[in-house]
């Protein structure tokens, strides 16, 4: 994190992100057209990260040999998530859906993968730093997020949509929603061990919108600290949220 490489790839994203966007604005590019190139780059980011992660695992007494990915990889994660809603505003015939959904990809796209990209987790849980330009994985994290950067900014800003401090409720909601559902997928793919119907522990809990443990190592040693956590995950998604929709204010007075 932060490495020379990490610092590369960051200003790379930031110019990609500045000057893509801008010239999006500038040339009046519609939304579809964009949403068209985020499918196929969603697409091909999602195989890229399947097949640079999936691995051939024998079974447990040797006799045969198994496909498999680690749960991690699996698209439940926030940034991942936008893969399927990016096809859903695509091709969505309800109007009023598509709206509520690309209201909710505005901030959330935006905000996910800054954080993204500001602490990317391949680095601690995939390749090294300095594979960062000759690892595939290297490219797909950072493309696409930025990606996701570019597709947040213009929906708010391409005018197709019309935003207003009402989606702010509908986009909350959304975003506690999936929280909550992380709560039964981050249990479901863990792997617990038990002696009897006793727990005993649990090893390779996912953490899928960083409901389970902190984004930065912070260990939670007690459930209070836990709930503290959540607390705070909590009014940290309702502040940054907020403020993205609260140039839009005015437009919903």
């Amino acid at each position: 994190m932060f490495s020379l490489q990490h610092i590369i790839w960051l200003a790379i994203s930031i110019i990609a992100i500045v000057f893509v966007s801008r010239w999006l604005l500038s040339k009046h590019i519609p939304l579809e057209k964009f949403l068209n190139v985020a499918c196929v780059l969603a697409a091909i980011s999602e195989m890229i990260k399947i097949f640079a992660n999936i691995q051939m695992v024998p079974s447990a007494d040797g006799t045969a040999m198994h496909m498999f990915m680690e749960w991690r990889h699996l698209p439940f994660h926030l940034c991942s998530v936008q893969i399927f809603l990016i096809f859903y505003v695509r091709f969505a015939e309800s109007k009023r859906n598509r709206e509520t959904i690309l209201a909710f990809m505005y901030p959330t796209c935006i905000i996910g993968a800054f954080f993204a990209l500001l602490l990317p987790s391949i680095f601690t849980n995939g390749i090294t730093p300095a594979q960062a330009f000759t690892h595939p994985i290297g490219y797909q994290f950072f493309i696409y997020h930025s990606m996701l950067v570019i597709l947040g900014i213009y929906i708010a800003r391409s005018g197709e949509v019309k935003l207003t401090f009402k989606h702010f409720w509908s986009t909350i909601a959304l975003v506690y929603a999936f929280g909550f559902i992380s709560l039964y997928l981050n249990s479901a793919f863990a792997y617990p061990i038990y002696a009897g119907t006793t727990l005993l522990s649990v090893e390779n809990t996912p953490n899928f919108f960083f409901t389970f443990r902190t984004p930065i190592n912070l260990a939670l040693t007690a459930q209070w600290q836990w709930f503290v956590y959540i607390g705070i995950l909590a009014v940290l998604a309702f502040v940054l949220v907020g403020a993205f929709f609260l140039p839009f204010r005015k437009k919903s007075a």
